[in-house]
């Protein structure tokens, strides 16, 4: 009986130092940046496929006018039910102008085949940092 105590405290300890050791990295349910987001071709699709959506949703009635994608600057990522994608992305107006800059964030579920646009907003930010 003593024996399965032990081994039950023994357990839980291991359990909780490899909890609070993911929890620390970010890696169970944390963010964690994704560094080589200009050359990552999956991040680019999914900037990509924000903008459409977006011009999707909002049409040309919006006050940004259509968008045209331009890059993913940065990025971070969160395991979910699937993988959230915390986007911030450069794009051009069709009508021309400056280059603007907006946050994004995707959803998406490989096994399901989907991906879903959660937020697309203007930066409040100059310097390409994004805002959550």
């Amino acid at each position: 009986m003593a024996n399965h105590s032990i081994t039950t405290i023994t357990f839980t300890l291991v359990l909780l130092i490899s909890v609070s050791s993911s929890v620390a990295t970010g890696r169970l349910g944390g963010r964690t940046k994704i560094d080589d987001v200009k050359t990552n071709k999956e991040i680019q699709a999914i900037g990509r496929y924000s903008v459409d959506e977006y011009n999707r949703l909002h049409g040309s009635g919006n006050n940004d006018g259509e968008l045209t994608f331009s890059q993913v600057v940065e990025a971070e990522q969160q395991v979910v039910a699937g993988m959230k994608y915390y986007l911030t992305i450069e794009t051009f107006s069709k009508t021309g102008g400056d280059p603007k800059v907006f946050q994004a964030i995707v959803e998406v579920k490989p096994w399901l085949h989907s991906k879903k646009l959660l937020k697309f907003a203007p930066s409040t930010t100059a310097n390409l940092s994004p805002v959550w």
